[in-house]
């Protein structure tokens, strides 16, 4: 028996026997037995598996519930560490003794200073290598089958690891990772991080692959069987080895879910100077995950019609905004014409396509075209479009995130985009290759995964 929880995006027809679920969604047709499986799953019921169980789980339309965990015996888990101060090395060594009783290896990653911990194993490495060589490192003296990455700076336990690999009962689960979150302190940026972490993936549960809603999941903590791992991480790469690992290594017989019901810490930058860097560093990342995977990042991806409203209202045409919303509407309710679903239904499909279409434009403006609007902000209709950007994207922010500190969330929040922006731009430039800055837009749907 399978305990499975539905997407969030689901929408049933009106027989019964077809749904729209998962994100991208996916149409699902089955029969009356088949409808009473779903039914069942709406109840919140335990199903047995079946084929049908396996198509929704791979689409993302439903997410199982962790089963048992595998043994303690079965799992190591390996800390990459560059410690620079003693309070790094003290920390490495209180995450080593909350992991226990599972085996740890500590990989030093060239530290300026001595890593002498009480761990099953430490490994020392003669240059400073990067976190993917590091993990890769460890990985070479993992002998149990399964493995945990789990930074230095991360608080958790060894139960929580157990709870992650209990998504292991299912054979097509590969990895498994766990929300992070940023605990809130004094700081500016721990304030901002604790409502707006790159490392935090959001509340709901998910199949991670490319067009999700968690397109990738960061290896701040992942559990993976270790005979998945075999190609390892890219060690080129500096940053962004996480994106280009999951997304070269993942299928629907690799599967790796991310599980919020788990949820670990993660220390704050320690200063805005270090943010911006960070975030500087990410956008760079951009564009050698684009040369691995070809218009993977694309900042603005879909179907056009859904991209043209807040286009053309940006553009100040307010009448061909409407009439596009309009547009936008007949189209998702023709290409579901055939599927049974309610007029409610297809409404709030057509609701979701916009609003996920703006909302990579209004980023893609905001964060990775940015230099573009500035550099044309003389022209007024282009300066108008960019400052209602950002201003609608924070004052989103203001009404989702309800920050205590607003001048500082703002502030904090335009220098993330910026930032971020402004290292994909020193990407292009390094590789030569402006296809991480292109849209991938079309007038035909097309299927992530």
């Amino acid at each position: 028996m399978r305990e499975l929880r539905r997407d969030r995006h689901w929408w049933r027809s009106k027989d019964g026997n077809g749904l729209v679920a998962g994100t991208p969604g996916t149409f699902f047709r089955f029969t009356d037995k088949g409808a009473a499986v779903v039914d069942a799953i709406e109840a919140g019921t335990a199903v047995d598996g079946s084929p049908l169980v396996d198509r929704l789980v791979a689409a993302g339309a439903v997410h199982p519930v962790p089963g048992a965990g595998v043994p303690d015996a079965e799992i190591t888990v390996v800390i990459p560490v560059f410690a620079r101060t003693d309070t790094d090395v003290s920390r490495v060594q209180s995450l080593v003794d909350a992991l226990l009783p599972l085996r740890s290896v500590v990989v030093d990653d060239s530290s300026p200073l001595l890593v002498d911990v009480n761990a099953w194993k430490v490994v020392r490495l003669e240059t400073n290598s990067g976190p993917g060589a590091a993990r890769n490192a460890g990985l070479r003296v993992v002998d149990t089958p399964f493995v945990a990455f789990v930074d230095d700076d991360v608080e958790i336990t060894a139960s929580q690891v157990g709870e992650l690999s209990g998504h292991f009962v299912d054979p097509n689960v590969a990895f498994a990772a766990p929300r992070v979150v940023t605990p809130a302190a004094r700081s500016f940026v721990s304030g901002y991080e604790a409502l707006r972490s790159p490392l935090d993936m959001g509340p709901d549960p998910a199949r991670v692959r490319q067009g999700s809603m968690v397109p990738y999941v960061p290896t701040a903590v992942l559990v993976a069987r270790t005979p998945a791992m075999a190609d390892g991480f890219d060690e080129s790469l500096r940053f962004g080895e996480d994106v280009a690992f999951e997304w070269a290594n993942t299928g629907d017989t690799a599967q790796c879910r991310y599980e919020p019901t788990v949820v670990c810490s993660h220390a704050a930058r320690p200063s805005v100077r270090s943010m911006l860097k960070q975030r500087f560093m990410y956008g760079r990342s951009a564009a050698d995950i684009d040369r691995r995977h070809p218009w993977s990042v694309a900042p603005v991806r879909g179907n056009i019609l859904h991209v043209l409203p807040l286009a053309l209202l940006l553009c100040g045409q307010l009448f061909l905004a409407a009439d596009a919303v309009l547009l936008s509407v007949a189209h998702t309710h023709f290409a579901l014409r055939r599927k049974g679903l309610s007029g409610r239904n297809k409404v709030a499909v057509s609701r979701l396509s916009i609003a996920v279409a703006s909302r990579h434009l209004s980023t893609a403006i905001t964060r990775e075209w940015w230099p573009l609007f500035v550099a044309f902000s003389w022209l007024t209709p282009v300066s108008v479009a960019f400052y209602m950007t950002f201003a609608g994207v924070l004052l989103l922010d203001f009404y989702r995130k309800r920050p205590d500190n607003i001048g500082a969330y703002a502030v904090l929040r335009i220098l993330d985009n910026l930032s971020y922006g402004a290292g994909v731009w020193g990407g292009v430039v390094r590789t030569r290759s402006v296809r991480c800055l292109l849209p991938r837009v079309s007038l035909v749907r097309r299927r992530g995964g």
